[in-house]
């Protein structure tokens, strides 16, 4: 993630951060602060061993373990949907309120993650690429990383750049270039320069079930729905950044998610934009998912949530791979 602040504002920033270790009962004193506001937990999946090939989205189980621990120590863990409900209604809500996310639909949610917080009974809500569910494969952005990080090349070349590929920290390196350049792209020019890179890289492999990149089929879906636990949202039919895409277009992949959810589950009411920086969806995404029934929309920009906030931009507290429990409880405490 490329943050564009100046060195003497990341000087600052370092040494506000440092100000918990300094000061005792100051992260508390914080959450006091806060406790009116909402914090949306984002994860995508969560791995029981490291990955050859380091991904921000992959979680270590026992870094997720200790912060669902922190988390059910601390907050009030509540459904999403009963929350967006109280927030449409202007209910009150229990102070410290926490609700948690997973993007993507990835299988290890439903074999390493679910059972973490069935121990600590945490709900959750994951949000759903229906187009990829039941295939095994995750979607595009996923598939592109599996190629880099498996592939026999030794480099890439694209858009006039190369990437080595010959060691692990070198393919995790060009995944995090390459992808940075394609979200920005339009979708016709994204599908064509994948299918580019798919040239060199001896094509894409496919990805089988017991990958840790794998997507959940139906089965998996109706069984994490049935636990009480688990509900289910929509992240998009392809996982297409929105905002790259033609009015029409983005009808389609927010009509046929809604539809298919409603047909597998009987409702679809809950939204995560793909990639969901400020530049990845408009106004006009929102007022589109109000049209077709969807009751918020989740972005990925940094924050808790007033009371009072638009419901289609909530912000959310972005977990990777790299985040510590201090970091978390930093960023849980709104820092």
């Amino acid at each position: 993630m490329h943050l564009g602040i100046t060195d003497l504002v990341w000087k600052g920033a370092r040494r506000a951060l440092a100000v918990p270790n300094r000061m005792p009962g100051y992260l508390a004193a914080v959450r006091r602060l806060h406790a009116s506001r909402v914090a949306i937990v984002m994860y995508h999946g969560v791995v029981a061993d490291p990955l050859p090939v380091w991904n921000w989205c992959q979680v270590h189980r026992d870094e997720f373990k200790l912060q669902i621990e922190f988390l059910a120590a601390e907050y009030n863990v509540l459904p999403l949907d009963e929350v967006v409900d109280r927030l449409r209604r202007s209910a009150p809500l229990p102070p410290r309120v926490a609700c948690l996310t997973f993007d993507d639909g990835f299988r290890n949610v439903a074999t390493t993650a679910f059972p973490i917080l069935e121990q600590y009974q945490i709900p959750s809500t994951i949000f759903l690429v229906t187009g990829v569910v039941g295939t095994n494969q995750p979607a595009w952005p996923d598939i592109l990383f599996h190629a880099l990080a498996t592939t026999k090349a030794t480099e890439v070349v694209f858009d006039e750049s190369r990437w080595p590929l010959q060691t692990p920290d070198q393919r995790s390196q060009a995944f995090g270039a390459l992808v940075s350049r394609l979200i920005e792209m339009q979708r016709q020019r994204k599908d064509d320069a994948l299918t580019e890179i798919d040239r060199q890289l001896d094509p894409f492999s496919r990805i089988g079930p017991e990958s840790p990149l794998a997507s959940m089929n139906w089965d998996e879906v109706d069984r994490l729905a049935k636990t009480g636990l688990v509900n289910f949202g929509s992240h998009t039919h392809t996982h297409q950044i929105l905002a790259r895409c033609e009015a029409k277009d983005q009808e389609t992949e927010l009509r046929a998610s809604r539809d298919i959810l409603i047909e597998r589950l009987g409702s679809a009411e809950l939204f995560a934009y793909p990639n969901g920086g400020r530049g990845d969806f408009t106004e006009a995404t929102g007022r589109l998912l109000e049209r077709l029934g969807y009751r918020c929309g989740l972005t990925t920009i940094p924050g808790l949530n007033k009371i009072t906030r638009d419901l289609y931009t909530l912000k959310r507290v972005n977990v990777g791979a790299d985040t510590s429990l201090h970091r978390f409880e930093l960023l849980m405490a709104g820092l």
